[in-house]
């Protein structure tokens, strides 16, 4: 009993650790890259933070839970997915038949991202760094878990959003700025792109957000025909009195198709 209640001490423990290595860069790179842009976290930057860092806590205490470590990494996995699927719901990215296909989209693809990490956690604790039921042992090896931190931090830095991205949410922030500015009172004023946004004249206005979309084929607009696989940024900008208009910048991403929806 006492080296299951260790064992599980140390994967939620190793979870935390590694959490916070991923979670900062994750979370607060982009705000600090683009700092004029107000980019939208449901709970704040600081809520997000936080809620990734309790995930991958959560994550190593199930990985390491029961004796069988098969059963347990399968669980975490499923747990990382489901998890993920419901934050980005509670976010609002997407219309909900999207939503709804994404359960089956995205549950499945995000379950295989987490088995590494739900594997590496149950390996570490069962062969590396082995629970010990005596008073006294240290919970986790210092070296092996800075090592630990030091490498997920370097995966989260693979979420800073790409160039063409950073490009499409600089040039929307300043469109808006401008167009808010402004003061039209006819659409006719409004930047081309604006102008097919309904009620942004008489809605645009208070704090707003930007917030990067997962598909563009979300959002019912006519656009250009690019390559295959050339990136297409799809930007949605929510207001804090409940309007929101979404954007797709195709390259050379100058003048995106938006719409409100």
């Amino acid at each position: 009993m006492e080296y299951n209640r260790q064992r599980r001490e140390m994967g939620l423990v190793l979870g935390l650790i590694l959490g916070v290595g991923y979670s900062l860069p994750a979370n607060l790179a982009n705000s600090l890259i683009l700092p004029d842009v107000p980019l939208y976290a449901a709970s704040g930057v600081y809520g997000a933070l936080l809620f990734n860092i309790l995930m991958f806590g959560l994550l190593g205490l199930i990985a390491t839970w029961g004796e069988e470590a098969l059963p347990n990494i399968v669980a975490s996995s499923l747990a990382g997915a489901l998890i993920s699927w419901i934050w980005y719901v509670i976010q609002g990215g997407s219309n909900i038949i999207s939503l709804l296909a994404l359960v089956i989209v995205m549950v499945g693809p995000l379950m295989f991202v987490f088995l590494p990490f739900a594997a590496l956690v149950r390996w570490y604790i069962d062969k590396l760094d082995p629970p010990i039921a005596t008073l006294g042992e240290p919970v986790l090896k210092p070296g092996s878990a800075i090592a630990g931190f030091v490498l997920f931090f370097i995966l989260g830095l693979s979420n800073i959003y790409p160039k063409e991205t950073r490009i499409s949410l600089l040039r929307m922030q300043a469109m808006l700025e401008t167009s808010m500015q402004a003061e039209a009172t006819s659409f006719r004023d409004l930047p081309r792109s604006l102008q097919p946004v309904e009620g942004f004249i008489q809605k645009a206005r208070g704090n707003y957000s930007l917030m990067v979309g997962s598909n563009p084929d979300d959002l019912p607009v006519q656009r250009p025909i690019v390559k295959y696989g050339e990136p297409e940024p799809f930007i949605i900008v929510r207001f804090e009195n409940g309007f929101r208009f979404g954007c797709v910048f195709s390259p050379p991403y100058n003048n995106p198709a938006c719409i409100d929806f």
